[in-house]
């Protein structure tokens, strides 16, 4: 009785709802279950073939600490149910259309508890834009991250509301997982401490609350800690890599230093350790070492770059980091192919709208000081997440998965409008 009672309370958002199910099926079909960029999305899958088939995590065909292992895993689990074969890439697109589903149906659930349900399903639009129904047919992390986030910011911002344990546990449930899937969200505790203390929240059940989420992360992190120690016999708690996104961020903008004019023999190559020389030099083979010190040597050039860049050019530097980055990761659209022969011009009208309204949204919520913890919640955690990527590569792929942050602003400065607008009409 209670899911009829739904249906017929959002009768709007099923039709919307449904619309978006027979989209997401049309476009595996159109694109074909074995669709493929040939990218990282080929490289998790047979990560997780790979550790059903010897326990060995990998990423590029080497045993790696690239990747955190939540993708792997899930894969792997797959593996045994449906093999290694086209039953397997059936299954990972039926799930990841799923998922895409789920996602949609969190950000309603977020959007009522600051919008009326029109407001509300209209918002989930923005999730059916060219570039999200593209992207659910690959398999990377976006889109099981998109649907983590989603559910960490919905029972966060309960949280803030009621202050409930049963919240709190189940973003740390969420945290864990997104923590599996994307290192990133290593910072997310952040913005919700800080509207905690904010709120006046009290200090001694703040502290407690830490310590419990600090050690439950600890504790689940422990086995790809001591993984990683024995692997490679390095303390590696989430992932090493972090040199190659870091030296690429530096080829960005305007200004940056070109390659003729740097010394890297004098000032990277003669500083590295023997131990990487070993592994680095041009007759050793390709092997985990040799992956994993070429990533430290991608950090030691992306440091020295940067450090060149600064004493040479401070102001190209600044509007690389301070504007043409940020540009990126605000207005971008991770669509490298077309569904539906839809062009990605269609796609960026999609972006320009929702940055559009996400402004006036912020402005009008900041005017009227209306949920005001919620929105500082959102936006601290937009913006610490466009501060990390912009530190190192800003890249459309990452955007993607923080526009859904924007989209729930946009239901808060909605209402607001549509408030106005009755309370107008009541006064003529």
């Amino acid at each position: 009785m209670k899911k009829i009672g739904f249906v017929k309370e959002n009768k709007l958002f099923i039709v919307l709802l449904i619309i978006f199910i027979i989209i997401k099926v049309l476009a595996l079909l159109d694109l074909g279950y074995d669709y493929s960029i040939n990218s990282d999305d080929l490289s998790y899958i047979n990560s997780g073939i790979t550790f059903y088939e010897s326990g060995k995590i990998t990423m590029h065909g080497v045993t790696s600490a690239q990747i955190m292992p939540g993708l792997t895993y899930l894969i792997a689990f797959l593996c045994l149910f449906f093999c290694t074969g086209s039953g397997l890439l059936i299954a990972l697109k039926i799930l990841y259309l799923i998922f895409s589903v789920i996602s949609i149906i969190v950000l309603y659930k977020i959007s009522l508890l600051f919008a009326n349900k029109y407001i509300s399903a209209l918002i989930c639009l923005f999730l059916m834009a060219p570039d999200y129904i593209w992207l659910n047919n690959l398999i990377l992390t976006e889109t099981p991250f998109i649907l983590i986030l989603l559910l960490l910011i919905y029972y966060s911002l309960l949280f803030l509301r009621n202050h409930r344990n049963k919240d709190f546990y189940l973003i740390l449930l969420f945290y864990i997982l997104g923590v599996f899937i994307r290192p990133n969200i290593i910072i997310f505790p952040i913005a919700l401490i800080i509207c905690l203390i904010i709120q006046k929240y009290n200090k001694k059940e703040l502290l407690k609350k830490c310590l419990i989420g600090l050690a439950a992360v600890v504790l689940s992190l422990l086995p790809w800690i001591i993984r990683n120690y024995q692997v490679f016999d390095k303390f590696i708690p989430l992932t090493y890599g972090s040199g190659n996104p870091l030296l690429l961020g530096t080829y960005q903008g305007v200004g940056y230093p070109e390659d003729e004019e740097l010394d890297y023999k004098t000032n990277v190559a003669a500083k590295m350790p023997k131990e990487m020389q070993k592994y680095l030099n041009e007759d050793y083979p390709r092997d985990k070492y040799k992956v994993y010190y070429s990533l430290e040597y991608d950090k030691m050039k992306a440091l020295y770059r940067i450090s060149y860049w600064w004493e040479h050019d401070k102001i190209s530097m600044l509007k690389s980091y301070l504007i043409y980055k940020p540009k990126i990761m605000l207005y971008s659209t991770f669509y490298w192919d077309e569904v539906f022969n839809i062009d990605i011009k269609v796609n960026l009208v999609f972006r320009i709208i929702d940055l559009i309204m996400f402004i006036i949204s912020s402005i009008l919520i900041i005017l009227k000081r209306k949920h005001i913890p919620e929105f500082l919640f959102l936006i601290i955690l937009y913006g610490m997440q466009i501060i990390l990527y912009c530190c190192a590569f800003a890249y459309e792929r990452y955007a993607i998965t923080f526009f859904p942050i924007r989209f729930i602003i946009i239901a808060m400065g909605s209402q607001l409008i549509y408030d106005f607008i009755i309370k107008k009409q009541h006064l003529q």
